[in-house]
């Protein structure tokens, strides 16, 4: 019998469909996790409460092994305890700057040198915070499935005075356990001595292979405070392959004008323009070409309010078609917050912060006092602000 011939189209068809579907399985189990536990936000500072963060799989009750409807529930009940977290459901422009970090992430962790930094930006309660973290979860948790006897992240928020080098060092060194806690309550109302711990963080950054570093709070530093902080964290980058991500509201050009006084940028363009290639334009002249990238700037993830446009279905409305699905409670109507689309907006604005409290309150009050449902009237007594 002759064997059948297998056209060379349909063996590179079936290869390229084989890569698109690992591809994308590979995409949904990087969202997935990074959304499987929300945000913990008590001792996430230090390397006991990230690494619970990191682990913590907070699942939807079940319904019947939840008390009976009509039955009162205690402060402890399960479900009032889910819905007091910050539900993260799916959301575009959420899953794709975590994809696209994740990539970064993946090229810097192979390779010796080019390591490349990152910014997370936007409005206040635009989720810049829980896409940090949800980078840091994401990132640690694959370390993990290789190595279990590494610190991969180090989360720190900007120090309050974040003029001296010192205290970002003690921030790390707070994160790692090596900052030295008052022993009394005297030492508690002393001014803090800050020792110089910047041996100590590096040796344990470099014996348990630190790869990325989460800097929260970057809209409380002036970039003249930032500019001392630069160096080192170059060197973490440099030597040890430490990738930084800073985040806050208008972090980017924090960073950037701390990068420009830090490594006398304006010299540098200078020198640049010297050694410029030059051509001879259509005028007859010789002109020189003078680079267009600008060293002094980041790739940074922007994150917007979601808006409401008319016929979209991928943004404002899958999210709070996921919020809708996430809830639990024993009455729920159809469609309960798909219907209350527009108005979820008009409240919100689209600032996920206030629509996570503005749904996850009402759900508390449906479920302590009885109505387990999500009405307009229920929406309307609910005061987030905004």
């Amino acid at each position: 019998m002759l064997a059948r011939t297998v056209p060379e189209e349909d063996i590179v068809a079936t290869s390229t469909s084989a890569r698109s579907a690992a591809r994308a399985e590979r995409e949904r189990q990087v969202l997935d996790h990074a959304r499987a536990a929300p945000m913990a936000p008590r001792w996430i500072f230090t390397l006991q409460g990230w690494d619970a963060y990191v682990h913590e799989m907070i699942k939807r009750p079940d319904l019947a092994d939840s008390a009976p409807l009509g039955t009162p529930v205690t402060s402890d009940d399960a479900r009032l305890r889910y819905h007091g977290h910050l539900l993260v459901v799916p959301n575009p422009a959420f899953d794709a700057a975590l994809l696209k970090a994740h990539r970064l992430l993946l090229v810097n962790r192979n390779r010796r040198e080019g390591l490349m930094d990152r910014v997370i930006d936007g409005p206040p309660g635009t989720g810049k915070t829980f896409l940090l973290r949800a980078i840091g979860r994401e990132f640690q948790s694959s370390i993990e499935e290789v190595h279990g006897d590494r610190i991969p992240v180090v989360h720190i928020m900007a120090p309050q005075d974040a003029d001296n080098l010192a205290n970002w060092v003690w921030a790390i060194a707070e994160f790692l356990g090596l900052a030295p806690a008052p022993l009394t309550e005297d030492e508690v109302r002393q001014p803090r001595r800050t020792p110089d711990l910047s041996q100590s963080v590096w040796h344990v950054l470099e014996r348990r292979w630190t790869q990325l570093l989460l800097v929260d709070g970057m809209q409380r530093v002036h970039p003249d405070q930032l500019v001392p902080v630069l160096h080192y964290f170059d060197r973490l980058r440099e030597e040890l392959g430490i990738t930084t991500i800073f985040c806050g509201t208008g972090a980017r050009e924090i960073v950037r004008a701390a990068r420009v006084k830090a490594d006398g940028l304006s010299e540098a363009h200078q020198g640049l323009s010297l050694r410029a290639p030059i051509i001879t334009g259509e005028d007859g002249k010789e002109h020189k070409v003078l680079p267009q990238a600008d060293p002094s700037r980041l790739p940074v993830t922007w994150l917007d309010p979601i808006p409401l446009c008319e016929g979209d279905q991928d943004a404002w409305p899958s999210v709070v078609r996921g919020f809708e699905e996430a809830l639990c409670l024993h009455g729920l109507s159809p469609h309960a917050l798909v219907r209350e689309a527009k108005y979820l907006h008009l409240r919100t604005g689209g600032y996920l912060r206030l629509l996570s409290q503005l749904i996850c309150q009402a759900a508390v009050t449906a479920i302590e006092d009885g109505i387990e449902d999500i009405t307009p009237e229920l929406l309307e007594a609910v005061d987030v602000g905004g």
